[in-house]
Order: C-alpha cells, then structure tokens, then sequence
C-alpha cells in the first residue's frame, strides 16, 4: 500500500508542478498577440507527450486497482466475512475512487487497455463514468448510516464495473 501511495503521490505532485508552471506561465505571459488565447488554452490543444501520457494512464490504472480492492472489500463486508464496521470507510473510499476516475479519463489520452470506443465516444462515455461516480456517492451516503442492506441494494448502479469494462476495456492478454 505504501508504493501504491508513493507513486500516486508523485504522479500528483508532477500533476500539480505541471499545472503550477502552467499557470505561472499564464500569469506572467498573459495573452499571445497572434492568436488572442491564453498559453493554457494553447497548451490544452495539443497533445500530451509521452512521458506526460504514460503518466495519466499509471493514474487511471492505479485509480481502478484501488476501485478493485475496494470492491472486493464491500463484497466481503456484504457476505459478512469482513466487520460491517468497515462499510463507510470502503463506500467513502469508492465513491472517491469513482470521482478520480472520471478526471482522470477527462484527458483523451488513448492507452492501457481501454477500447478505442472510449475516445471516439469519449462524451458517452464520460456520461457513463458520471453516472458511477453519482450512484457510488450515492452508496457512500448511505454507507455512512452502516446499513449493508441499503448498500446491498445501490451496489448494481453504484458499481457497474462488468458493464463498463465489457464496453471499454481490452481483456487482459493471456
């Protein structure tokens, strides 16, 4: 776990300096003469390069991984081997999860195992994507109540993983 959140750490924090020198840049050039749009703008209609790329696909690959253990880990408290006293934690985390998920897919930057459907329908599905990270906030809301048959009853909309991958993602090579 602590890799897991070294990496993620560093992911973000090159994110962040990234974002930061962009908006520094903004501040201080301001405007370009030529075409009147900010360096951002500029900067937002290009693609990213590789290095910059490999590193928003590590991110969504992290964010799943953790979606998955916090799956399985609200399957267990639902079939009663892991303690109920988990369930706002676990909910709370997927919710987040699924929120991170959807920023991180805003960027259409092809890799992993996603489909090419998820970039030539990208708005779908980002569509798709909100409607998870709704219902997972949903579940968490009601996961802070601790009843597991609520929960139970949101886990279909609240975690519609086979559904999605079916659509999106590239089974895994054998």
């Amino acid at each position: 776990m602590k890799i897991f959140e070294a990496k993620t750490a560093a992911v973000r924090g090159a994110m962040a300096a990234c974002i930061g020198l962009a908006a520094l840049t903004w501040h201080h050039v301001g405007r370009s003469e030529t075409t009147g749009s900010t360096p951002i703008a500029e900067a937002n209609d290009t693609a990213p390069g590789n290095e910059e790329a490999e590193g928003i696909i590590f991110e969504r690959q992290q964010i799943m991984l953790q979606l998955d253990r916090d799956a399985k880990t609200l399957g267990g408290i639902v079939a009663g081997t892991i303690p109920a006293a988990k369930l706002a934690e676990t909910t709370r985390s997927i919710a987040q999860g699924a929120r991170e998920s959807v920023t991180a897919f805003e960027p259409a930057v092809p890799g992993g195992r996603s489909k090419p459907e998820v970039w030539s329908n990208h708005a779908e599905f980002l569509s798709d994507m909100s409607a998870f990270a709704r219902h997972a906030e949903d579940m968490a809301k009601a996961g802070e109540s601790g009843n597991v048959s609520q929960v139970t009853n949101l886990m279909i909309d609240a975690l519609p993983c086979k559904q999605c991958h079916d659509k999106y993602r590239m089974p895994k090579p054998s």
